[in-house]
């Protein structure tokens, strides 16, 4: 936790109004790996006290730090990509995301042991992506070790991001601390289930801010245009294990509310009691969370 506090500490100095240009990224994933990997070490070694740390080394360090947080989303989101295409029997396509409603045009016949292999993939791409966060020993040769294990048509794929200024705002470490604290004071979950893809970046602290589970389950009605949140029965069989537990389910931005709103009415069932949470809270929104780190009025 100290070196995950570090990091946090660094992004802080960031510009959180407006989002950095590294948001924007199309690369292979094996070469994302190798760069997380070393800008990981980078990260972990700086001195301390930070504030001791001149100016034009600060910058550099600043730097390397959101180029880290831009990329360790990817992680999950490719393994999801791959976990999805198998489940539902999409193509592989090297740079592709496909919509789910395009499987009914391919329906390709993954066998049984590759969709056990790809949600394999997925849980431990979960985990290693948050020991990349706390910066724990042998963090690096476990992430490498996952890419080792991963098909060449996942290796090879190219992750793409953009620009969002929400999801940018949504992952501040400081809002992320105040939600976590809030939670904390009203409820006791036992695990944190996110929506897929947006979340990624944000989750994976607060989750650690909240020491409980985290699970990805993919619903992007924007990005990437879901009708629902995609819950397969590996997912249900994962989330098996926290029926009648309390779980949060998050969104790091609700403007709307739709999202959230199906997200609550899909999930609710598979837990015991369950709350809701965001980084962002929309003044207009039709829903109102448990809890928010923001209120944002426009």
């Amino acid at each position: 936790m100290a070196s995950l506090l570090k990091f946090m500490q660094i992004l802080e100095w960031a510009d959180w109004e407006s989002p950095p240009e590294e948001m924007n990224c199309s690369m292979p994933f094996q070469a994302i790996i190798s760069t997380i990997t070393d800008l990981m070490s980078d990260i972990a070694s700086a001195e301390e006290p930070l504030k001791a740390i001149p100016p034009p080394q600060a910058l550099v360090l600043l730097d390397k730090a959101i180029r880290f947080y831009v990329l360790i989303p990817s992680v999950v989101n490719v393994l999801l990509n791959y976990k999805i295409c198998v489940e539902h029997g999409l193509p592989l396509h090297p740079t592709v995301y496909y919509e789910l409603k395009e499987a009914r045009k391919y329906r390709i016949s993954h066998s049984l042991g590759e969709i056990q292999r790809a949600n394999e993939l997925y849980w431990r791409a979960i985990e290693v992506a948050r020991e990349c966060c706390r910066f724990v020993p042998g963090a690096a040769q476990n992430l490498n070790g996952l890419l080792s294990d991963v098909p060449p048509s996942v290796s090879s794929f190219v992750y793409t991001a953009v620009q969002d200024h929400y999801t940018w705002l949504g992952a501040k470490p400081s809002l992320l601390s105040a939600l976590a604290g809030k939670i904390k004071k009203g409820y006791q979950p036992s695990l944190l289930v996110a929506a897929a893809h947006g979340s990624i970046m944000p989750a994976l602290v607060l989750s650690e801010l909240l020491e409980v589970p985290l699970y990805f389950i993919r619903f992007s009605m924007f990005k990437r245009h879901d009708e629902e949140p995609i819950i397969s029965l590996s997912d249900q069989a994962w989330l098996f294990d926290f029926r009648g537990k309390n779980a949060i389910l998050y969104d790091e931005d609700v403007a709307g509310g739709r999202t959230l709103e199906f997200f609550l009415r899909r999930l609710s069932p598979l837990f015991g009691q369950v709350k809701t949470a965001c980084s962002i809270r929309h003044a207009g929104s039709s829903i109102r969370p448990d809890f928010f780190g923001r209120m944002w009025w426009d």
